[in-house]
């Protein structure tokens, strides 16, 4: 008789809500395939915490599930014409701090009581949300936000559904096959429904060109920015996202890109499932769950490394992580999802490195402060710019 694998309550909420390791998918999936009762609580757990906000009655349990997290924060007044709400993690980010200076490491610890922060500035910079323009093939720009909730926009038997930050496209057989551009500015996200189920999260400042029907050999989609994909499998139709650096193809998956055209890289990285890149310099390679791509405009041979999952795709599960990142990174993501202009009086500030989780949802205000107490920094903020200097 086999013996029973047991799996913890932690690794089930965390493969819902941010993905794993390469060592706990795989536990994960052994798992899964040894008894089918397995699979119909995992996707109990996934239904509860699968949402934005968990059920309240299981936040009484959330101590147990993530014990590295201090309290819960309580709902958000309503922003830009919409409610935010929070996530149930307080400043993780003070969980651990992690600086580098040269040669210099400093570790900093969360204390036992949730870190207050008084906002010193930038109080009126809100966080992203749900915002998106369409260009049709026409030319016509729709831009959702002035969609009234749950509304129907239909164009050429293509019809578009918006509500819960979601647009879906519902290609119908023989249509005429034309282009739509979504595009998502600074200090937006949404998550787009493709003609045949493929879901995608389209990161700020990301655009990402689409059939509104697929046919023929293929499902190609032109990406600039930044994605996540969860791609209904279809062997005999295989997807394709397309970059100016190179392309990925895959059968059914979901994976992250990354290709922001100033940035002149392109990052891959797979969650579950099998994908493949390729350019003009590079062959097909094959990439594993729990790897990422990553290939440097110019270079002829790309990087690839087993990453943590929940790192790379914490944007799409309303947190930013970061590990040894330099705040030079840091300030432009900033830059791209409270849609501001952030500057360096002092080059020397961009090298200092920060590990740890923020709150995507938090006001620009107390993201500053935090990084003020953790690093010798101070910001100056005038209306949509901000300046970081030295103490």
């Amino acid at each position: 008789m086999d013996k029973k694998i047991n799996i913890s309550w932690d690794i089930l909420v965390k493969r819902v809500r941010w993905g794993l390791t390469p060592e706990e998918e795989s536990a994960f999936q052994e798992w899964l395939a040894q008894d089918k009762s397995h699979e119909v609580y995992f996707e109990r757990v996934r239904k509860v915490w699968g949402a934005e906000e968990p059920t309240s009655s299981l936040k009484s349990n959330l101590s147990k599930v993530m014990t590295h997290f201090d309290a819960y924060v309580e709902k958000e007044k309503e922003l830009r014409r919409r409610r935010i709400m929070r996530n149930v993690y307080w400043y993780a980010a003070c969980l651990l701090v992690v600086l580098s200076v040269g040669g210099g490491m400093w570790f900093f610890s969360q204390h036992d009581e949730p870190v207050k922060m008084e906002p010193k500035v930038a109080q009126d910079i809100l966080p992203g949300g749900n915002k998106a323009i369409i260009l049709l093939a026409d030319g016509e720009e729709v831009d959702v936000e002035w969609l009234a909730d749950s509304s129907r926009y239909k164009v050429d038997g293509i019809e578009v559904t918006t509500g819960e930050g979601k647009i879906r496209y519902k290609g119908k057989n023989n249509t005429k096959v034309e282009y739509n551009t979504i595009m998502i500015p600074r200090g937006g996200e949404y998550q787009v429904e493709l003609s045949d189920g493929t879901k995608v999260w389209l990161n700020a400042e990301t655009q990402l060109r689409i059939p509104t029907a697929f046919v023929g050999i293929e499902r190609r989609v032109f990406l600039k920015g930044e994605a996540y994909f969860d791609v209904t499998k279809n062997d005999k139709q295989p997807f394709i996202v397309e970059t100016d650096l190179g392309e990925v193809k895959v059968y059914g998956t979901q994976f992250n890109v990354k290709f922001y055209p100033e940035e002149k890289e392109i990052k891959a990285t797979l969650v579950e499932g099998n994908i493949g890149f390729k350019s003009e310099e590079v062959a097909e390679l094959k990439i594993k769950p729990g790897y990422q791509l990553r290939l440097a405009e110019g270079a002829k041979k790309p990087e690839v490394k087993p990453v943590k999952i929940y790192n790379e795709i914490a944007w799409k599960n309303r947190m930013f992580c970061f590990e040894s990142e330099r705040l030079e990174s840091i300030m432009l993501k900033l830059e791209r999802w409270y849609n501001v202009d952030i500057i360096f009086e002092d080059s020397g500030l961009k090298k200092f490195k920060f590990s740890g989780n923020l709150n995507r949802y938090d006001n620009i205000d107390k993201i500053l402060h935090f990084f003020e107490e953790v690093f010798d920094v101070k910001f100056a903020v005038e209306e949509n710019t901000i300046k970081v200097m030295r103490k």
